[in-house]
């Protein structure tokens, strides 16, 4: 299979997977189901987020082979350092991104009964900012479609991270403590997986790449259900202190 050929798969099989996960989140046994039109409203905002940071990557970066003809002594000393840089930085960048874009987008819409939704439409933004940025990359012929698809394992996992505490945290669970913690933590898998791209040796860098997408991407599924099940003990806990409510004014009526 031609390069050009498996680049197209790849963007393919990153569709299916997008709608694929989100038909399976909002079928999930949650109530009331988000209207189609304002997830792909939350898919166009990631998308839109993830040209916002490509510009502000592709403005504020160093650029190496510029570098190397200017000041190749800076280069030759400090070359990889800057290049580390510049991959935590684009971590950065990226994941607070989509987390402003959460706080001022999300947690005030009127789609945001529960705990589930912000996770779920946090998610939608990762899905919709890995699209846009694989179709980006993978129009270049020199990039590596797997490592592509896990980049998009990557971006939703971080994402439901994020959303997860803010999640919590709109729902009065959580405190700024939670909130930086997750942003830190997707911040740093993020970079993490970053780094893998400059290790010399293809086959452990495709390995170690393979590990931390697939440890982040199981953080989709096991935050979107311990979500649901916290989501699930905050009701049963309201519907008892409404029941003891309501008791206590049967009670206090008798007597009266």
């Amino acid at each position: 299979m031609s390069n050009e050929l498996q680049r197209f798969v790849v963007f393919g099989i990153e569709l299916l997977l997008s709608f694929g996960l989100i038909i399976w989140m909002r079928s999930s046994q949650r109530g009331q189901r988000e209207p189609w039109s304002f997830i792909f409203k939350i898919l166009a905002f990631g998308a839109l987020t993830a040209v916002l940071a490509a510009i502000v990557q592709l403005k504020y970066s160093f650029k190496l082979p510029d570098l190397n003809q200017t000041n190749p002594s800076l280069v030759s000393h400090y070359g990889t350092w800057l290049e580390i840089l510049n991959n935590f930085s684009a971590s950065l960048i990226e994941e607070l991104g989509k987390y402003m874009l959460g706080v001022f987008s999300l947690l005030s819409t009127r789609h945001n009964h529960k705990m589930s939704d912000t996770i779920l439409y946090l998610i939608i933004i990762g899905l919709g900012f890995a699209l846009v940025e694989d179709a980006i990359f993978l129009a270049n012929p020199d990039t590596v479609p797997l490592v592509r698809l896990m980049s998009f394992y990557l971006h939703s996992g971080t994402s439901a991270i994020i959303g997860y505490s803010l999640g919590r945290y709109k729902f009065g669970l959580a405190g700024y403590k939670e909130l930086l913690v997750a942003v830190v933590s997707a911040v740093s898998l993020h970079f993490a997986f970053n780094l893998t791209t400059m290790i010399a040796d293809p086959t452990t860098s495709l390995v170690l790449a393979f590990a931390i997408a697939l440890f982040i991407s199981l953080q989709i599924f096991i935050l979107f259900r311990r979500t649901m099940i916290e989501e699930y003990g905050v009701e049963l806990r309201a519907q008892r202190i409404r029941h003891t409510h309501l008791l206590n004014t049967e009670h206090l009526t008798r007597i009266a």
